[in-house]
């Protein structure tokens, strides 16, 4: 680089500075003192940064690659597409057509039989579904990304972000209204009934549909709440907490709550005594969890007295960690000792504020309503969400 710099000033005798240079290469000295002027060492910087900078290669800019479509389904779009439902997947680096069927009856009453019958738990998609409502020369259309959760993660990110180029092959402003889910509830037609509701297009669900929600959302929270069981602990219980169960048992008290004792990893009986519902909620620590036997006497229909074992688990919001992990390792073989002591235990309860724990929630948990009356006599109402004062949640499992 000295010698091409050499060269490019032409300075007068080069050949012999370039000899020199040569001849003092071990001496250890730097160029700058071997040959050059203070101005002239900084030239010779200024030139060699910017050649560096001249054969530095460029970094390749990455993009994300743009998903075509395939022959087919451009040849089916150059029509007026009046399909109520179509389903398109992407194969090979296209889009492609998978199915496509025409309108039975009204959009409301094709939805779900035919929306819910093109996805697959493995495998994503995008489903285009036309409504009744004109939109320019065609309809206006719902879009739905279906991204399962067992679907490969690189299929659900490739749907992600190959669904710009999907809409860009039809007319702007077709797709009024978007659904992305994993569950099919995400995309059912109550989920796209909340989104036109946020819209003003239809009337709220009524009381049957938000039921019938409500127990979707359950059932899911209970496979969920099995395929992440956590290993259960056999935990000894000590004797005072054992004479406790049997006054409970016999009926001499209808209350008892019960802690674990860390140290020792054994359940013992931190209170007991006869209480009302109402009284409940000031038996419960702030920060601790606490498993809880209950006798809810009331009377049924009006007429006949009823004696109904409860369990009932506390766990605050305001736990520790190590709380919240260790009570739910010993709760159910706790009950399954219980039952063999003779407790005969009814139903099983889970609150994060006791404040919920009304003698209206408790009953209508132990009597539930039977849906298919519901469906018949509930009129259209709005829904309507229940909550303590500090907004906690119940759960009601089976024994």
């Amino acid at each position: 680089e000295y010698k091409s710099y050499l060269r490019m000033l032409r300075r007068p005798q080069v050949e012999e500075k370039i000899e020199a240079f040569n001849g003092y290469l071990n001496e250890g000295r730097s160029i700058g003192e071997m040959f050059l002027e203070p101005h002239e060492l900084k030239s010779l910087r200024e030139v060699l940064n910017q050649n560096r900078e001249n054969d530095r290669p460029e970094p390749k800019k990455v993009s994300a690659q743009a998903v075509n479509a395939h022959p087919s389904l451009i040849e089916y779009l150059s029509g007026s597409y009046y399909d109520r439902v179509m389903k398109v997947v992407i194969k090979d680096g296209y889009f492609c057509l998978a199915f496509c069927l025409g309108a039975n009856r009204s959009w409301e009453e094709d939805y779900d039989d035919m929306v819910l019958e093109l996805i697959d738990d493995d495998e994503c998609c995008y489903i285009l579904y036309r409504l009744d409502e004109p939109r320019g020369k065609h309809f206006e259309h719902v879009l739905i990304t279906w991204q399962p959760e067992d679907a490969p993660v690189g299929s659900r990110s490739t749907y992600t972000t190959s669904k710009k180029y999907l809409e860009a092959l039809f007319e702007e402003g077709l797709f009024t209204y978007h659904l992305q889910g994993a569950k099919d509830y995400d995309i059912d037609f109550n989920a796209l009934k909340y989104i036109m509701m946020g819209e003003g297009e239809i009337e709220p669900l009524s009381g049957y549909e938000v039921l019938k929600k409500q127990a979707n959302e359950e059932e899911e929270m209970e496979r969920r709440r099995e395929l992440k069981k956590i290993p259960d602990m056999d935990m000894d219980v000590e004797d005072d907490a054992i004479k406790e169960i049997n006054k409970f048992i016999k009926g001499f008290i209808n209350f008892v709550q019960f802690g674990i004792d860390y140290k020792r990893e054994m359940i013992k009986a931190t209170d007991s005594s006869n209480v009302i519902i109402s009284e409940l909620p000031d038996k419960m620590p702030e920060n601790a969890p606490r498993f809880n036997l209950f006798r809810y006497s009331h009377l049924k229909d009006g007429q006949k007295q009823e004696f109904i074992p409860v369990f009932i688990y506390y766990v605050p919001e305001e736990g520790t960690a190590k709380s919240k992990s260790l009570y739910p390792c010993a709760i159910d073989n706790f009950i399954k000792r219980l039952n063999s002591m003779g407790a005969k235990l009814k139903l099983r309860m889970e609150f994060s504020d006791m404040n919920d724990m009304t003698e209206g929630v408790l009953y209508e948990m132990i009597y539930p309503p039977d849906r298919s009356v519901l469906e018949a006599e509930y009129r259209e109402i709005r829904p309507a969400k229940r909550a303590g004062a500090r907004g906690g949640w119940v759960k009601v499992l089976p024994v």
